[in-house]
């Protein structure tokens, strides 16, 4: 039996509703995903610097430029997070 939009909807809003218990924790996760973040953007810029000395095995590392882009994108990501919740009863309640 097929479960209609609207009904799937209305189980994951009540759902995700439940994240609200979470909210008093909410400054320690941001912590810990500027930490993140900022970790990745330090090994980014530190692998850059880092050369493979003549005579040594190296790991092949992944593209810098895709890493980098993923980066970015995951900042730009929470940007949009972080300032939705700014933003949200602003455009909401016009």
């Amino acid at each position: 039996m097929l479960h209609s939009p609207r009904r799937a909807l209305q189980i994951s809003g009540a759902w995700i509703g439940n994240f609200t218990q979470l909210a008093p924790y909410q400054p320690y996760f941001l912590a810990a995903t500027l930490a993140f973040l900022g970790t990745g953007y330090w090994l980014v810029h530190r692998a850059s610097k880092r050369a493979c000395v003549d005579g040594q095995a190296c790991a092949r590392p992944l593209p810098n430029r895709l890493v980098k882009a993923a980066l970015f994108a995951a900042t730009i990501l929470v940007m949009v997070a972080l300032g939705f919740e700014f933003l949200a009863p602003l455009l909401l309640n016009s």
